[in-house]
């Protein structure tokens, strides 16, 4: 009985290791290739840890910069402004801020146009708020290479 056994597994083996029939395979005969590939593998731990964050708030006033084309209506010389970072690790004490507006000039030929008009300076810092926030992430350490072996079908005899 048990050579019985021995003889069954060992066609079956070498049944399912040399050809097999596939519907996808040209032909439907295939063979089942061992491909070792090197794998990087780690051992993995999980960190919590404590940012700490600001929200910062500016103000200021911007100033009126060069126009190329004389505006139909005047326009203000200083704009009063506000600025906010969200969620940063410093405030300075002053930011830099440019905005631009469209606003309406007749050309020589006398038609009604538009052109930018921008305004710049420096904000100043208002408030400042701190905060801290709790975070995680992944640490790899002893890191190393091993080799994988995987059974892959192909399709045709074996080379």
């Amino acid at each position: 009985m048990k050579t019985l056994l021995a003889i069954t597994a060992a066609i079956t083996a070498l049944s399912t290791m040399t050809a097999e029939a596939r519907p996808n395979c040209p032909g439907g005969q295939g063979y089942w290739e061992e491909v070792v590939r090197n794998v990087r593998v780690c051992d993995t731990q999980t960190e919590t840890y404590t940012v700490t964050l600001k929200n910062c708030n500016y103000s200021g006033h911007l100033y009126l910069g060069f126009l190329w084309n004389k505006p139909d209506f005047p326009l203000p010389h200083t704009r009063y402004e506000t600025d906010s970072r969200r969620g940063v690790t410093s405030c300075p004490a002053s930011i830099y801020s440019s905005e631009s507006e469209i606003y309406w000039y007749t050309n020589s030929s006398g038609f009604r146009t538009t052109d930018w008009a921008t305004y710049s300076g420096h904000l100043f810092k208002s408030s400042e708020q701190t905060y801290t926030e709790d975070r995680t992430r992944t640490v790899e350490t002893n890191c190393r290479t091993e080799q994988r072996v995987t059974r892959v079908f192909r399709c045709g005899f074996e080379p």
